[in-house]
């Protein structure tokens, strides 16, 4: 015992006379104590650093089911963009940035609620949003703004260009751009007017619509659309021809779907029917002609009926075959069978 408290001790002379001793007992329990302590507050910071890796992960790992940007070109010029996302989980944060000047924004979701705001720069701006209290399943997030200087004059004709995020993998994304009334495209051809070339033209029966769909897009992938147009005067002939033109597409369109439907056939469930593109005043003829013919005609009647040359004919007819609109059926060596045709997507 006497040992024990030789060896378990701490002797030190007291300035005041005597000597004090402390037990070693009790200075081992104040070093476990302080020991314990800095390992909790190192498991707690660890927590916290994990909770916050997961929470990051968790918002950099969702995924858009649909991505939706529709314009509308006004006849001021102003430009009205809704943008519609449709997020596989929760977002807790979006940054979203465009390359022109926002005027307003409104901002809108399924559930919960947000705080969003924007700041122009330049020629560009930034929108930020914070959301709050999304439920699960219910993750639809819709942002409205207004801009004035994503439209410019080129010569005679305007120019609608612009930029769009992509803030997270996309499974589908739907745009469309609507020109103002009496808005033509400028090109001579129809898909010589916009960018991406591959999008479709159509007509709500007063104004002209283009639209592009993509699927499976990732944050490396660019989403610029560009539309050269001119504005026609008010019930302008031309501006007129158009929309006829797009309306008789339409109905060839509508009745060609209603025959087949009526023969018993049931088109695929995932197919969409859809317009053919916009046509110049030439290509019209031609397409005119075809009708006339109940949908079919030799090339040789094209150039008799429109009194075009056969080379022009035959640029024409190779140009609408590459654009979808028509087919060629061989007759013989030296003769084509012209064949309309209504451009379907899978």
């Amino acid at each position: 015992m006497k040992q024990f408290c030789r060896n378990s001790a701490i002797r030190w002379n007291n300035p005041f006379g005597g000597i004090r001793t402390v037990s070693l007992g009790f200075l081992n329990l104040f070093h476990i104590i302080y020991t314990m302590k800095q390992f909790s507050l190192a498991i707690l910071a660890a927590m916290l650093i994990v909770s916050a890796s997961l929470t990051s992960t968790m918002v950099s790992a969702a995924e858009l089911n649909y991505y939706g940007i529709e314009t509308i070109i006004e006849k001021t010029l102003l430009v009205r963009t809704t943008t519609t996302l449709i997020a596989d989980s929760p977002i807790s944060h979006l940054d979203y940035n465009l390359d022109f000047n926002v005027l307003n924004l409104s901002v809108t979701t399924s559930s919960g609620a947000n705080r969003c705001s924007f700041e122009n720069f330049e020629r560009d701006s930034s929108i930020s949003c914070d959301f709050y209290g999304m439920d699960e399943g219910e993750n639809n997030i819709q942002l409205t703004f207004t801009t004035r200087n994503a439209v410019r004059r080129v010569g005679d004709n305007y120019e609608f260009r612009s930029t769009y995020p992509i803030a997270m993998p996309t499974k589908k994304m739907f745009s469309i751009i609507r020109l103002p009334q009496k808005g033509l495209l400028a090109g001579e051809v129809a898909n010589q007017s916009f960018f991406p070339p591959d999008g479709k033209v159509l007509s709500d029966g007063k104004n002209i619509i283009i639209s592009w769909e993509k699927k499976n897009l990732t944050k490396s992938d660019t989403l610029s659309f560009s539309v050269l147009f001119e504005v026609g005067e008010a019930g302008g002939i031309l501006w007129d021809m158009s929309i006829i033109g797009l309306t008789i597409v339409v109905v060839i369109a509508m009745a060609l779907v209603g025959i087949y439907m009526r023969r018993g056939g049931r088109p695929p469930a995932e197919r969409e029917v859809r317009v053919l593109p916009l046509l110049n005043k030439d290509e019209k003829r031609i397409v005119d002609i075809i009708v006339k013919y109940g949908g079919e005609a030799r090339q040789r009647a094209l150039v008799k009926d429109s009194d075009f040359s056969k080379a022009k004919i035959s640029r024409m007819v190779k140009n609408l075959k590459e654009r979808g609109v028509i087919d060629i059926e061989p007759i013989s060596g030296r003769e084509n069978k012209v064949i309309l045709k209504i451009k379907g997507v899978e």
